[in-house]
């Protein structure tokens, strides 16, 4: 079965479509992974902040000591005692 020149041209198209399409969609999610991979550059800050299960917490690098907090406006910062119970 031979298919009409327009056919073909049509085939052709779509195909050229499907690589620009598929080049255009590997470049963006390219630039995605780069911006999750990103990495801060380094400050004098000692502090690090991270959030779990609706609790702030805020580390000292230099100390070691944690402080904490629910993920509230009007909630107050308190210190931890021990990250990892009773060991």
């Amino acid at each position: 079965m031979k298919l009409e020149k327009g056919k073909k041209g049509i085939l052709i198209f779509l195909g050229i479509c499907i690589l620009l399409a598929g080049s255009s969609i590997g470049g963006g999610l390219n630039a995605i992974a780069d911006s999750i991979n990103f990495q801060d550059e380094e400050t004098d800050d000692p502090y690090r902040m991270v959030v779990q299960d609706g609790i702030i917490y805020m580390y000292d690098t230099t100390t070691g000591q944690v402080w904490k907090k629910a993920d509230k406006p009007d909630s107050k910062w308190e210190e931890v005692e021990s990250l990892f119970g009773d060991w």
